[in-house]
């Protein structure tokens, strides 16, 4: 819509027909008078609109600024209570509970474990890696990632660093006579 002029050249034109060559005339419901009145509202209520679209606009904005004024303020609140609960336990778990609804995990904010190198290396192989030019053809890439294999502990030899393989009596379900597995 044209805030400028809402009323369209065709219009305008039949307008301008009425004020002239055809004032004199009169057909049933419409005349030059009646056209301009239909002309003269449809002006005011495009007015009306333009003025209503800006007092939208501007309610939204303030309506943006005071959610995030809340988000920001919402999360600092929990972080707070978050330390008054640590020696309070009676309320903790309400904290907890509250952080849960919010989507928030329970722990609170800090350098994560292995951002500060106190996690565990991971064990195992180094994942392998396929050749650069492969005669097959590559394959699609899927959007899931593919999961890690899960790490076996071995028993007290790997916390020493010596890699022994465990011998064929000690895995369950192989018999000593023959190396052989049974079901168990």
């Amino acid at each position: 819509m044209d805030v400028a002029d809402p009323i369209p050249p065709s219009v305008q034109a039949l307008m301008d027909l009425f004020a002239s060559e055809l004032s004199h005339v009169s057909f049933p419901g419409v005349d030059r008078a009646i056209l301009e009145q239909v002309v003269t509202d449809v002006r005011t209520h495009t007015e009306a609109v333009v003025k209503a679209e800006a007092a939208l606009e501007a309610a939204r904005a303030a309506l943006r600024e005071s959610e995030e004024t809340l988000s920001s303020k919402t999360t600092k609140a929990l972080a707070y209570a978050r330390v008054y609960a640590e020696d309070h336990p009676d309320i903790r778990s309400k904290v907890d509970s509250v952080a849960r609804i919010a989507g928030v995990s329970s722990s609170p904010p800090g350098p994560s474990k292995e951002a500060s190198g106190d996690a565990p290396k991971r064990r195992g192989r180094p994942a392998k890696v396929k050749p650069a030019a492969s005669a097959e053809p590559a394959a699609e890439p899927s959007d899931a990632t593919p999961a890690a294999p899960p790490v076996m502990e071995l028993g007290p030899s790997s916390m020493t660093g010596e890699e022994t393989a465990p011998e064929p009596s000690e895995l369950p379900g192989v018999s000593e006579q023959n190396g052989s597995a049974h079901p168990a």
